[in-house]
């Protein structure tokens, strides 16, 4: 079965994250990566307004965005399932646009691909008027906070308030995260309801990041419910060695994505079972007045 694994690495005390693809097809609907564009067409036969030649194009910019290196034209013809001709032309005019860049005979995403996020990040109110609570968090706790919401099976950063105690670098707005494995995630995943719940577990993949990192579906299901009885979630070194996160969730009235925040700090100054006394209250203070927005 051709799949794709997400691989966390550290360099240092960074923590880095990227996307390998082995033998991937444009495959994975909700909660997973791409869709195969025959079937996105097949949602849209008939509607004379759906433009196939963008979805195209917007299919290959996708196919670029959680590769770290560069990726050559046949890459993208089997990760998006074009025509190999189609895809170059796709290509070639993202690179004129400047979406993309030519290194030899492949490619990484351009520049201006970030002209796209921060235009999106930039018209979400929510984030700018998040920062200011993060950073008095992060000031509170003296560790890296974060607000994220779930996108395709992954947690997608939103706003982060990053302590130089924990890590020199880290992931930054828009990156991305397994949920399966991750604090935020157990959180966001416990709002589903069962339909959304069980396409999850239907078409996402679960990777084995560290010998901690829980893939099992009745397993993770039974720490769902957990997590949604308590309200808040701990995940203990499973998206990375010596980091432990606990998340609880923020609802933001009349903004439709469910979101979570998260505090991590290392093992090396917490242990597990102190988390809760040491972040939740200061932790719920913040969810609340991020809910009063």
């Amino acid at each position: 079965m051709c799949e794709y694994r997400t691989l966390i690495s550290f360099q240092g005390d960074v923590l880095i994250n990227q996307y390998k693809y082995e033998k991937e097809p444009a495959k994975m609907g909700e909660g997973g990566r791409l869709d195969k564009l025959d079937e996105i067409t097949s949602k849209h036969r008939g509607d004379p307004d759906f433009m196939l030649s963008l979805a195209r194009g917007l299919q290959v910019l996708l196919a670029f965005s959680d590769k770290s290196l560069p990726s050559s034209t046949a890459d993208i013809a089997r990760r998006t399932g074009l025509d190999r001709a189609v895809a170059r032309r796709c290509i070639h005019t993202l690179e004129c646009l400047g979406m993309l860049s030519r290194e030899g005979k492949r490619f990484i995403l351009g520049v201006n691909v970030l002209n796209l996020g921060h235009a999106y990040f930039s018209s979400i109110d929510v984030v700018q008027r998040a920062q200011p609570l993060l950073d008095t968090l992060g000031d509170a706790v003296h560790t890296n906070c974060a607000l994220a919401m779930l996108n395709r099976g992954d947690v997608v950063y939103l706003v982060r308030s990053q302590s130089r105690r924990l890590t020199k670098q880290s992931l930054g707005m828009g990156s991305r995260l397994p949920a399966h494995c991750t604090s935020l995630g157990r959180v966001l995943l416990a709002q589903l309801d069962q339909a959304a719940l069980d396409a999850y577990f239907h078409v996402t993949h679960r990777p084995l990041i560290t010998p901690y990192t829980v893939t099992d579906e009745a397993l993770l299901r039974s720490l769902l419910k957990q997590v949604e009885a308590s309200g808040f979630a701990i995940v203990n070194q499973e998206v990375g060695m010596d980091l432990i996160g606990i998340a609880v969730p923020v609802k933001i009235k009349n903004f439709e994505p469910q979101l979570a925040l998260s505090v991590t700090v290392s093992t090396r100054s917490t242990a597990p079972e102190d988390m809760k006394n040491r972040y939740l209250a200061k932790m719920l203070d913040t969810a609340s007045k991020l809910g009063a927005f």
